[in-house]
């Protein structure tokens, strides 16, 4: 294969040029003694979000992909190459999101488990658990563990029966010359999103309570040259029940930092932070998801005896785009990749006519049928809520595989029955709708609630994620866009019945496990319920997740036939026929 000089990588072939350069100020440093001044540099890597993206393949659409390991690997023999001791970091959520994570988590639990396989083959030096990492359970992730060559990191993550934290708080790496403490950090709203079982025996505790105690004693005992903090948790909190995303928080309530690297939020973000009170700044870094870039920090530190003299970090996106993947990774995991393809293209049945996962947005659709049946009818419940988790998803008529069925049901959450009274289920279905639909006046204005601001080229366009457009299913209701906020939703009855829908009665409601556990505050904010009393609503569960339950769906009923239930629409027609066709055009425009 062709090699590219360090030039070409970073300004032609494979990305973005956004080199920064920053000196410390020196005003905290004692003054140098007398001795010769030493030059030391260090280069680090850092990927986030991965989410099982390992090879160049979309396997959902069985075509080539983008990002990936492969292409990772390719970069990193340059990297290495040029800089031998480069640490390689990541900042979590590896072992969900793609079918090689799914296969090696819940079918083949006895071979070796590929994103710890493929890695270690990286040389990965250490990763901050993840929400994503976690979410599998105990025995996944502890089996993950047990395999890495490389420590897991997580300073806030804590045994409840130690009081210790539970992962490793931090990693001492001495490279080139230098002393550098890695410490993790783990967003703490995993039990907003994680059924309780999947992490019994932990506490994830507040990440600015924890680095108050953590970087103090890691200068005082350690004494290291440079300081980085490897988090999964963004830039911005928008949480109102944790501190999720503490990236800028952390910047500038805690000192002592020098390189925040940052994930979870999937945003691509690159800050100097001024800490409250210093003149210093601490850069703060995010590639983003999916493997398509990596940050990419070359350190200049100068050094006089002991004393540091000045630090000087060039921060830089490097693009994955057009990487060839690296031929020797891909022979290394070719019998994986095998065996995941075997596995996805295993027939479950037939889909009797087209679904796609877009239409969700504007109304009751075929998509959203069949998840909803198949959430009723596995935990038998009278009443299902859920929201379009794969916008792109296409499914044409005709047979189904084992691939299908992650463009349904992406995510590894489990099914509860929830009881709920009808005055609950219409506050939850109020919350849902007023983030999801704005109050309209007339047919110029969009059906769907936008960002501030939001333009056409943006990747995140609705004030609210589509991940939170909760409908329902088993009930027939109407939403009015006229009416303010609180005031919208109307139910008529249980679909098939012809009695009025009785808000005093309690239903069997189907929910997932993220929304379950109060996620998009339908459940607390909307039906009004504690979040600590929402444990106690849960009236079923079951064993297994979603994909395992909807492929016994196709199997046991062979042939499906989704439909569009009509159960539910946004009215006045006059407006909301309008609204959706602005604002379909406006999220999902036609490619050229």
């Amino acid at each position: 294969m062709q090699h590219h000089s360090l030039g070409s990588i970073l300004t032609s072939r494979l990305g973005v040029s956004m080199l920064l350069s920053f000196l410390l100020p020196l005003s905290l440093i004692a003054a140098p003694r007398r001795g010769r001044i030493t030059e030391y540099k260090l280069r680090i890597i850092h990927t986030t979000d991965v989410h099982g993206n390992i090879y160049p393949q979309d396997f959902l659409n069985n075509h080539a992909g983008t990002g990936s390991m492969s292409r990772l690997s390719t970069v990193m023999k340059e990297v290495r190459r040029q800089d031998p001791e480069a640490l390689l970091l990541d900042a979590g959520d590896l072992l969900q999101g793609e079918p090689p994570t799914y296969y090696y988590n819940y079918v083949d639990t006895v071979s070796p488990h590929i994103v710890a396989s493929a890695m270690n083959y990286l040389r990965y030096d250490a990763v901050a658990m993840g929400n994503h990492d976690i979410e599998p359970g105990h025995s996944v992730f502890s089996r993950w563990g047990r395999e890495c060559k490389f420590p897991l990191l997580g300073a806030n993550i804590i045994s409840e029966a130690t009081g210790k934290p539970y992962f490793k708080p931090y990693q001492i790496f001495r490279r080139s010359g230098l002393k550098v403490a890695v410490l993790g950090f783990t967003t703490p709203a995993i039990p907003q999103w994680v059924p309780a079982h999947l992490w019994k025996g932990l506490r994830f505790d507040d990440i600015i309570s924890s680095a108050r105690v953590w970087i103090p004693l890691i200068h005082r005992t350690e004494q290291p040259d440079l300081l980085i903090v490897l988090m999964h948790s963004g830039l911005e909190n928008d949480n109102p029940d944790y501190l999720e995303n503490a990236g800028r928080a952390l910047a500038q309530g805690v000192t002592g930092i020098d390189l925040l690297l940052i994930g979870h939020d999937h945003r691509k973000e690159l800050e100097w932070i001024r800490p409250n009170g210093t003149a210093d700044s601490v850069l703060l870094i995010n590639p983003a998801n999916h493997l398509d870039r990596v940050s990419d920090i070359q350190i200049t530190l100068r050094k006089q005896g002991r004393n540091i003299l000045s630090k000087e970090l060039r921060p830089s996106f490097i693009s994955l785009e057009g990487v060839e993947p690296d031929p020797a990774f891909l022979r290394q995991f070719a019998p994986e990749r095998e065996a995941v393809e075997r596995y996805l293209g295993s027939e479950v049945g037939t889909l009797e006519a087209e679904v796609r996962g877009e239409d969700a947005v504007f109304g009751s659709t075929p998509y959203m049928d069949v998840i909803h049946r198949m959430q009723m009818e596995s935990i038998d419940a009278e009443i299902s809520f859920a929201a379009p988790l794969k916008l792109s998803a296409v499914l044409p008529a005709g047979k189904v595989y084992v691939r299908d069925l992650f463009k349904f049901c992406p995510f590894s959450n489990f099914l509860y029955a929830m009881s709920l009274t009808g005055h609950e289920i219409r506050g939850y279905l109020e919350h849902s709708y007023a983030g999801w639909a704005n109050t309209m006046s007339s047919p110029e204005d969009y059906l769907i609630r936008l960002k501030p601001g939001a333009k056409e080229g943006d990747k995140y366009k609705t004030a609210v994620p589509p991940y939170n457009y909760s409908s329902a299913q088993g009930i027939d209701y109407v939403v009015d866009l006229t009416k303010p906020e609180g005031e919208r939703v109307t139910i008529l009855r249980l679909t098939g019945h012809t009695e009025p829908f009785d808000l005093e009665r309690t239903y069997r409601v189907a929910v997932n496990s993220y929304r379950a556990g109060g996620a998009g505050g339908m459940l607390t904010k909307g039906a009004g319920i504690a979040k600590e009393d929402l444990p106690k609503r849960i009236v079923g569960a079951t064993s297994h997740d979603q994909a395992y339950y909807l492929a016994d769906f196709f199997r046991r009923h062979g042939s499906v036939r989704p439909v569009d239930p009509k159960n539910w629409q946004f009215i006045p027609d006059s407006l909301s026929r309008a609204g959706a066709e602005r604002s379909r055009s406006f999220l999902f425009p036609k490619k050229p």
